[in-house]
């Protein structure tokens, strides 16, 4: 009896699941075309872009100032 119960509910995950992952794709497909439209008659105003601007070929790190120089001294005793 037990395998029957469990069975059941096993049954009723996968079907409960399977519905939810449905909805959850419908309302993402509704979301997209909404965002499509809304972007369909936002670029009829033909906006423009700025420029690219050119990117140097290579970066430097600003380097640190020192106040004072550090030296170290070691002695053997």
């Amino acid at each position: 009896m037990f395998h029957l119960y469990f069975g059941a509910f096993d049954l009723l995950l996968y079907l409960g699941g399977s519905y939810f992952a449905l909805v959850l794709a419908n309302a993402i497909c509704d979301q997209m075309d909404a965002t499509e439209a809304t972007q369909a008659t936002t670029s009829q105003s033909q906006t423009k872009l700025a420029p690219m601007q050119p990117m140097p070929s290579d970066w430097v790190a600003p380097s640190t100032k020192r106040e004072a120089e550090v030296g170290v001294k070691l002695s053997l005793h």
